[in-house]
């Protein structure tokens, strides 16, 4: 009985683990399908690309669907691998050239894997257009996708070479255009058939974004090239008459801000999206808890630079009983077939000293759509925050400092839980305030954002086994001395206790030991308590006693 008890232990413990692994994982475990072009006519081609980087394989994956709507005029694959996190990730590409069987909305169908599924897209084929006179070989010129657009707003600038004959030394000259921001996207080529030719097309596209209002123009833009000749002579290919062609100048006019416009920042967009999600639900949280909240805007037709900062708390005074560690922020812009799409995304360590029901207030950031013309706003809605007590830790022995606080007699269970929480939590203080007052007066200087990022961590980890020794579970303070660890020791290796416990030797390595003895036992289990565990971790923090005791506050006020 006692071995069965021991095993399925074990066996909940593995899957616990395995668990954790797996939810560390989903983001590298995906399969996508990307075109290059979502608008094209017929007798042109486009690029659809199948990236795999869980061990699928898309070289296999099969294309009937796919051949109802477009013939398959070539494809190709590729395999990359990197390491990541001493892990090897491997990404596999399928690059497939299509060209559409009708004209209409035809769709590239979703693609199924490993369990996973791709998004279908629609592309729209238009039909074949008449570009030119037969005597014709090659096309130069250059367009944009509007005329007239918002000061700061992105518009798209295509240039576009097209060639029925080889050429060699092509060369386009730089753009150039005054009071604009330029960003250039990936270079586009296809083929076409068009006039009874098959036709080579370039396409050269710019994010071009104006920041004063007023008359814009687009410069003339030249091309310059040879004219390669069938057959080779002595001195290599056989050149023919040198081709130079100018593009005409384009006049855009571009609109000042609306004087409606209520926001600060100017957000002129074609979509804009505000999001937020919780590491921990916020109306879940005990006593000491920490959660960490990330808030993300997504905007088409914006750089990543445009987009304001983002907190929970707005322009709002802080909230007494909670505090808000900046912690990680992303901002960057990614290509997409509008253009460009901003993105910025704010992580924030949320961390509460005493139980309580809070309201977040709702975020609003205003914008305006260029697609409708109109003002619209991104919302959030308020977030309602529930902090409950947290159960205090029981006796471990009668000379452990939690206990020995405790008067003997006939106390209430209630009182001696009282008692025993306030001692935990003075010693949480202890330790906590010895972190940080030590990271303070660390001789490497440090900004204070990375500072705040470091105290929130260190905030985060110590709240973990505060919470798992109090439920005395050993299991979590398992893995929360492990993250811990990973803290203390920036070259800890490998990841395990008997690591940490040859770091820190003594009582505590022993007691590291123990917690492993005691999960992996196949016998069964015996109850584990977690007080001692904080004594030992505290006396080798070597907390700072001397320092009064209103200076080790764990919790900024303001």
């Amino acid at each position: 009985m006692k071995m069965y008890a021991g095993k399925s232990m074990r066996l909940s413990f593995c899957a616990a683990l395995l668990l954790l692994l797996s939810l560390s994982l989903p983001a590298s475990a995906r399969i996508t399908a990307e075109v290059d072009r979502t608008d094209i006519a017929m007798g042109e081609t486009l690029r659809l690309t199948l990236t795999a980087d869980a061990g699928e394989r898309p070289d296999q994956i099969s294309l009937d669907q796919l051949e109802v709507d477009f013939e398959i005029v070539q494809r190709s694959s590729s395999t990359s691998a990197r390491l990541i996190g001493g892990e090897q990730s491997i990404t596999r590409t399928l690059e497939i050239e299509l060209s559409p069987l009708r004209e209409g909305i035809l769709t590239i169908p979703a693609f199924n894997t490993g369990g996973r599924r791709t998004t279908p897209t629609a592309i729209k084929v238009s039909p074949e257009p008449e570009y030119a006179l037969a005597d014709e070989l090659v096309i130069f010129d250059a367009a944009v996708d509007q005329n007239e657009v918002y000061v700061q707003a992105q518009f798209i600038l295509t240039i576009t070479l097209q060639q029925a004959i080889n050429l060699d030394n092509r060369a386009i000259s730089e753009v150039d255009i005054p009071d604009t921001y330029q960003e250039p996207l990936e270079q586009k080529s296809f083929q076409r058939r068009s006039g009874g030719r098959l036709w080579q097309v370039t396409e050269l596209r710019y994010a071009i974004f104006p920041q004063k209002s007023g008359d814009l123009l687009v410069p003339a833009i030249a091309f310059s090239g040879r004219e390669l000749l069938p057959g080779r002579s002595l001195l290599g290919a056989r050149l023919g008459r040198r081709i130079a062609m100018k593009s005409d100048p384009i006049s855009i006019r571009v609109k000042p801000v609306p004087a409606t416009f209520p926001g600060d920042v100017w957000l002129p967009a074609q979509q804009l999206t505000l999001t937020s999600s919780w590491s921990t639900a916020p109306e879940k949280l005990s006593t000491g808890d920490s959660t960490t909240r990330t808030l993300e805007i997504t905007a088409e037709g914006l750089q990543g630079s445009q987009l304001p900062p983002i907190t929970s708390l707005g322009g709002s005074s802080a909230i007494k009983g909670l505090r808000f560690y900046p912690d990680k922020e992303t901002i960057e812009q990614r290509e997409i077939s509008q253009g460009l799409e901003g993105y910025r995304l704010q992580s924030e360590a949320l961390v509460s000293s005493e139980a309580g029901n809070w309201i977040l207030p709702e975020r609003i950031i205003p914008w305006w759509n260029t697609k409708t013309d109109t003002l619209e706003f991104a919302r959030l809605p308020e977030e309602r925050i529930s902090v409950a007590s947290l159960v205090a830790v029981t006796d471990y022995t009668s000379s452990d400092p939690l206990t020995s606080a405790i008067p003997s007699g006939d106390q209430t269970n209630s009182t001696r839980m009282w008692q025993i929480g306030a001692v935990a939590g003075w010693l949480v203080a202890m330790l906590l305030g010895g972190i940080l007052l030590r990271g303070l007066h660390s001789a490497t200087p440090v900004s204070n954002s990375a500072q705040t990022a470091a105290q929130a961590r260190k905030v985060q980890h110590f709240m973990s086994m505060r919470k798992a020794c109090s439920t005395n579970d050993p299991s979590a303070a398992r893995l929360a001395v492990l993250a811990w660890g990973r803290n203390q020791f920036d070259n800890l290796s490998p990841n395990t206790l008997n690591s940490i416990a040859a770091r820190v030797g003594g009582e505590l390595g022993q007691e590291l030991r123990a917690i492993d003895t005691l999960l992996f036992s196949t016998e069964n289990p015996e109850t584990w308590n977690g007080a001692r565990l904080f004594k030992l971790l505290k006396a080798y923090d070597d907390g700072p006693a001397s320092v009064p005791e209103h200076e080790l506050s764990l919790y900024p006020t303001g």
